[in-house]
């Protein structure tokens, strides 16, 4: 960054219900951008499966996109999604997510970065977030086309 913080990121978690989808679907768009996402930075999807749509998205998820998935147990999803970054390692960890059980998650790691998409994003979320989004597309451009990272971040 021109104001002399780097950033050293090799690893990007997203949220999947309301964060790359919607209703059980793709948002338009995502798709394409987590492959080119995972040709850079290791992909990491964490799910608790609330639509119950996993199964239907693994193989393209992981076949198409070159993402890794981790689906998280019953119980508190907000301290298994923290433990999962910690595991990564947060310093070098993008956490992208809209839900009160991201929040740990985007507030730990490197940069956290919120989505306010269809399914909306909980206050909690928002303001554990560096960036904050109104389409997941918009949120992985962010790393894509750098400039837009310069032009919100820098100080």
């Amino acid at each position: 960054m021109p104001c002399g913080v780097l950033y050293n990121l090799s690893n990007i978690i997203v949220d999947l219900n309301g964060t790359i989808t919607v209703d059980g679907g793709f948002v338009d768009g995502v798709v394409e951008r987590l492959k080119k996402i995972s040709e850079i930075m290791n992909t990491y999807v964490l799910t608790a499966d609330t639509g119950r749509t996993l199964e239907h998205l693994t193989d393209q998820l992981v076949g198409e996109c070159g993402t890794k998935i981790h689906q998280l147990k019953s119980g508190r999803g907000d301290l298994q999604k923290l433990a999962f970054l910690e595991e990564l390692g947060s310093d070098n960890t993008v956490a992208v997510g809209n839900g009160r059980n991201d929040a740990q998650m985007l507030r730990k790691a490197r940069l956290g970065l919120c989505v306010i998409g269809e399914e909306g994003a909980s206050i909690d979320a928002l303001m554990a977030s560096d960036a904050v989004f109104f389409n997941i597309c918009d949120a992985i451009d962010f790393f894509l086309k750098p400039t837009r990272m310069i032009a919100t971040l820098r100080k």
